[in-house]
């Protein structure tokens, strides 16, 4: 991948707070023409600089779901295992975080099912009978006071 420059930063930066801006819209921002700014946004999608283009559903618009962050410590790593079960967490519908970390946990998921029935099936199925989990640990979100995937850009720079 390309290294990035202002002028990529500064769009990156306006398309994650949103990405329904067009290029004239984004071309009066950045100080540049529409069609400048058009061939850096196809430049950047090309190179996988911007992984992604979604829409953030609202909670309430869908009946406020369950939401669970699990840690999952495991039992041993052997690597057919571990990867077999990381291929399950990450193709569940779920999942919308699964994370290695490092400390007494070894995988951190984010869960969102609609109800305390759905969530049981989930960790029944996925996780109380899974090989190589030695144990898991569930915390249920309250509220949501923030939710984003926006990288701080202008502090990654450099």
């Amino acid at each position: 991948m390309d290294k990035l420059d202002a002028l990529d930063l500064n769009l990156l930066t306006c398309l994650q707070e949103d990405n329904q801006l067009t290029a004239d819209l984004l071309a009066e921002k950045v100080g540049r023409s529409p069609s400048a700014v058009a061939r850096r946004l196809r430049r950047l999608r090309s190179t996988g600089a911007i992984a992604a283009d979604v829409a953030l559903v609202s909670e309430q618009a869908v009946g406020h779901p369950l939401s669970a962050i699990i840690h999952i410590q495991l039992e041993r790593h052997a690597l057919n295992e571990v990867e077999g079960f990381k291929r399950q967490l990450v193709a569940c519908e779920n999942v919308q975080f699964c994370l290695e970390i490092s400390g007494a946990f070894d995988i951190l998921l984010l869960v969102v099912v609609p109800d305390m029935t759905a969530f049981n099936d989930f960790a029944d199925d996925l996780l109380a009978g899974q090989r190589g989990v030695r144990r898991y640990e569930t915390s249920f979100v309250k509220r949501r006071l923030k939710a984003s995937l926006a990288l701080p850009l202008d502090q990654l720079a450099g």
